[in-house]
């Protein structure tokens, strides 16, 4: 058995974990620079409810948003 080898490899395993989750904390802590207004961040075409940004309840009122749509357009409506 290769026991320094193991060990190596668990460490630099626990490292890589250790990195990505510092790098998570972070990204989630840093607040958006101001006059920077991204479109993909106010959550109008996402269906994430995952992200950090994302509206509890989201998906639900996607879902009611499409069957009002879809109710205007079989009544004739166009948007």
């Amino acid at each position: 058995m290769n026991i320094p080898g193991i060990i190596i490899t668990i460490l630099v395993f626990f490292g890589l974990i250790t990195f990505f989750a510092i790098g998570t904390y972070l990204n989630q802590k840093t607040p958006l620079p101001e006059g920077c207004e991204l479109p993909s961040l106010k959550c109008e075409h996402c269906s994430s409810t995952s992200c950090s940004y994302a509206k509890p309840n989201r998906v639900t009122e996607i879902k009611k948003e499409i069957k009002d749509n879809l109710k205007k357009n079989n009544s004739g409506e166009v948007y």
